[in-house]
């Protein structure tokens, strides 16, 4: 054992988990994230194995600790963050019934349906700060879980999220925190308790959910079992964590109103904290609970997903030389769609890929690309795909600017998506503001995390105040004004499509 201490941070995420090793002056001393494939039943189920998770998280902490060399016994604090909406429902044993159902799987459109015509959109909102339901949420799938496994249901002990379920098996504690809950429609940002009417309509009891916890309350220790197989001590704290993106938030020091980030990871997020709730009478944008014990604008997109599977199904020859050593497969996507000019030539993309995204929700909606010609070429596509990802945020700044009264003149970027200079710019040219990376940015969820062990630990007196002083802008990303009028011409496109389909999606979306 040294003088020096350490936290750890893990980030769970849709199709990686992160482990980070941090000093308790935010230096990052080790890192190392490993992805894992999907599984899809049919186009609209996304399942994940309840084991994938754990021996992932093993092995990324795995080589944290051989990297670092650090005396476990330094290590002082642990949180996780992870996506929300990805759910499990175990039986009395906690054992897994089925697969997890990841966030945006959609299996459960006719149940959405049911709750929007049970509860109206101002009590959804009022009570849970969300919109109109759509099928990512939890509160769907536990309805499509008890109408189509019905020899399942009665078994139903307990419903997770990823990292509650990872808790549980290192603590042996059956807790969570409101700012995954929020989201899952059972769980009320105002009153900070379950919400009875919804549990009683699904037919579930508080009993059959975790306890909520405070983000940065202590959890407790580690099995001694548990400890031993990770390699961790016996004495280090667990800490309740947070939602990956409020975590992420946290890394880019967006923990005060004014301050706006976006993260393009699996999902795409823009966030801003907010000291009371917000909610959009609309039902476009949702307002969550925060982990500072406050609230955030969380309005979300299909993002990074989106592109890779862009990757995955036409840009096999990019994968190819990745194989080869000649570089990484997104770096020349990037080559390829820089080469083309701005806005596409006339080609754009609608990145509704199993479902309308904020401030446009549209349970029906798909994917488009629209306006191909045979001058197109695979550059253009994934000059198109990138530029309506900047669409879709700028879309959601421009909503949020409006429901809160806020002026934007900057976003700070986090997520992998921030990795791309290229993508960066664009939509630093979309949005009209400066688009910022900052120094933590590929390893924002976990500092997020890390902060939070710190505060649980008693190292830090506040998680906003460490945020802070953490945060350094890398770089910035100024707009061309060159390039305005393009972009204000796709963003009418997007506008205008969203319009003309509006009442059609339903008939469109149907596979026969």
């Amino acid at each position: 054992m040294s003088d020096r201490k350490y936290l750890l941070g893990a980030d769970c995420g849709t199709t990686a988990i992160k482990v980070a090793l941090f000093d308790t002056e935010g230096n990052r001393i080790a890192a190392r994230a490993q992805e894992y494939a999907l599984i899809r039943p049919s186009a609209q189920r996304v399942e994940q194995e309840p084991e994938v998770y754990w021996t992932t998280f093993k092995a990324c902490l795995a080589r944290v600790l051989a990297e670092s060399a650090v005396d476990p016994a330094d290590i002082v604090a642990f949180a996780f963050d992870s996506s929300a909406e990805t759910m499990v429902f175990l039986d009395e044993q906690m054992e897994p019934l089925d697969n997890f159902y990841v966030w945006m799987d959609n299996r459960a459109e006719a149940e959405a349906v049911e709750i929007n015509e049970r509860f109206s959109a101002d009590e959804i909102a009022h009570h849970t700060g969300q919109c109109p339901i759509d099928p990512v949420y939890p509160a769907t799938k536990i309805l499509w879980f008890k109408k189509n496994k019905p020899e399942l249901w009665p078994h139903v002990s307990m419903m997770f999220m990823t990292d509650d379920y990872l808790l549980w098996r290192m603590c042996g504690k059956k807790v969570s925190h409101g700012s995954s809950w929020c989201t899952s429609y059972l769980w009320d940002i105002v009153e900070r308790a379950w919400w009875p009417e919804m549990l009683d309509y699904l037919g579930i009891t508080a009993d059959q959910l975790p306890e909520i916890l405070e983000t940065g309350t202590p959890i407790g220790h580690l099995l001694p079992e548990m400890a031993d197989e990770l390699g961790l001590s016996r004495d280090m704290l667990v800490v309740m964590g947070a939602q990956d993106q409020s975590s992420g938030a946290i890394g880019v020091g967006n923990v005060k109103p004014g301050i706006f980030s976006e993260s393009t990871g699996g999902a795409l997020m823009v966030c801003t904290t907010l000291d009371e709730p917000v909610f959009d009478e609309a039902g476009n944008v949702p307002c969550n609970y925060s982990d500072l014990g406050g609230y955030m604008i969380q309005g979300g997109a299909k993002g990074g997903i989106v592109i890779k599977w862009l990757r995955d199904t036409l840009c096999q020859e990019e994968l190819a030389r990745e194989a080869a050593g000649e570089g990484n497969a997104f770096d020349l996507m990037d080559q390829l769609a820089a080469a083309t000019p701005p806005g596409a030539e006339g080609l754009f993309v609608m990145p509704f890929f199993g479902g309308g995204s904020n401030p446009t929700p549209d349970i029906y909606g798909r994917g488009v690309l629209y306006g191909l010609s045979l001058g197109h070429t695979r550059g253009h596509i994934i000059r198109a795909f990138l530029e309506a990802t900047a669409v879709n945020i700028a879309m959601i700044v421009d909503y949020v600017e409006g429901l809160t009264g806020v002026k934007v003149t900057q976003i700070r970027s986090l997520g992998g998506g921030s990795l791309s200079p290229f993508w960066c710019q664009v939509k630093a040219d979309v949005l009209g503001r400066e688009v910022v990376t900052m120094a933590n940015t590929q390893d924002a969820a976990c500092l997020g995390a890390a902060i939070i062990a710190g505060y649980g630990a008693g190292i830090f007196d506040s998680i906003a105040d460490t945020a802070l002083s953490f945060a350094q802008i890398d770089r910035v990303y100024t707009p061309n004004p060159e390039n305005r009028a393009v972009y204000d011409q796709l963003i009418k496109k997007y506008r205008l499509f969203v319009e003309a389909t509006h009442g059609y999606t339903e008939e469109l979306s149907k596979e026969r």
